[in-house]
């Protein structure tokens, strides 16, 4: 039950980041991680701790997909062309965070699907958002693969970080893996 509770925060915060980008889509972020930390979380201090790490990198990948040229975003001026992202994106990484260590947590188990996956799937969304107007993807095909690439490397990395932080000890509110 709770990771079909997580899977559908998960899905609710995708959408409305793509359909309420902006200040509506990072209090509703924050609200879905608060959710999630509060009733679905076994470990919620354990599992704040990853979040923070989780949208530290996935900010710092799309940092460096943004300065590089492959995301844009349509309508932001200031910082955002400065070589910042959205607080709304930043705020989707720490759902997405939620989303490792329970809906998720099967694929660590299956190598191949741990390396093929996340490439894709990451690709594909931010493809979809991009069909919606939120993101623009530049240099094509290249853009696209680039993003691809980047979920490729740091898909592993989060889950490398996932099992250390199981590791260590912690009394769980409830009982479960996470």
């Amino acid at each position: 039950m709770r990771s079909l509770a997580n899977f559908i925060l998960f899905q609710l915060g995708w959408c409305i980041a793509v359909f309420y980008p902006g200040t509506p889509s990072a209090a509703a972020s924050l609200a879905i991680v608060a959710i999630h930390l509060l009733w679905i979380s076994g470990f919620p201090l354990r599992e704040l701790r990853f979040i923070i790490m989780v949208t530290v990198l996935g900010s710092v990948l799309d940092v460096i997909h943004h300065t590089s040229g492959v995301l844009n975003f349509p309508g932001y001026e200031g910082a955002y062309s400065e070589g910042m992202i959205p607080l709304w994106l930043v705020m989707l990484w720490a759902v997405f965070a939620t989303a490792v260590n329970h809906c998720l947590y099967w694929m660590r188990y299956y190598r191949a699907i741990l390396f093929g996956l996340p490439p894709f799937a990451g690709a594909l969304a931010y493809y979809a958002a991009e069909q919606f107007g939120v993101i623009e993807i530049g240099h094509g095909l290249l853009g696209v693969l680039a993003i691809a690439i980047g979920w490729g490397l740091i898909y592993p990395v989060i889950v490398r970080i996932s099992i250390w932080l199981e590791s260590t000890e912690e009394v769980p509110l409830v009982e479960q893996r996470w």
